[in-house]
């Protein structure tokens, strides 16, 4: 009999188990903060909003509405695979035409401050600042 590949299926992501002050259930703590600092600035925000593109179920972090842009915060940047997540993530908003940051934290100084940077750094380049 020949033998015949499996498709390994992906596992299904842990459910979300760090609350929020706010009673919010995210799945680390650099989104916690990222949660505590929306709700502090009164930004309105979408928690790993269900997103479909060629075909695939993917989730962003953050969705900000009033800003029409998603929000990856990204912790773990030493670990190939994790980088090559990101890469691919990166050429998959390009093509679709989305608009994201990619917030790089390696849990040094203030997850709230690099944010704000990259928020004000958005709304520049959008002229909205």
């Amino acid at each position: 009999m020949p033998f015949r590949a499996v498709r390994a299926r992906r596992p299904k992501l842990p459910r979300p188990t760090v609350s929020t002050a706010a009673g919010t259930a995210v799945r680390s703590r650099y989104e916690k903060k990222a949660v505590e600092y929306f709700r502090a600035e009164n930004i309105e925000f979408l928690y790993e909003p269900l997103l479909l593109l060629d075909g695939k179920k993917y989730r962003p972090d953050f969705f900000l509405p009033a800003f029409d842009l998603f929000v990856e915060i990204c912790g773990y940047g030493l670990m190939p695979h994790y980088r090559d997540r990101i890469a691919f993530k990166k050429q998959l908003y390009k093509k679709h035409d989305l608009r994201v940051i990619f917030i790089t934290y390696n849990g040094r100084g203030s997850l709230e401050k690099l944010i704000e940077k990259e928020l004000a750094d958005y709304l520049k380049k959008q002229g909205k600042a």
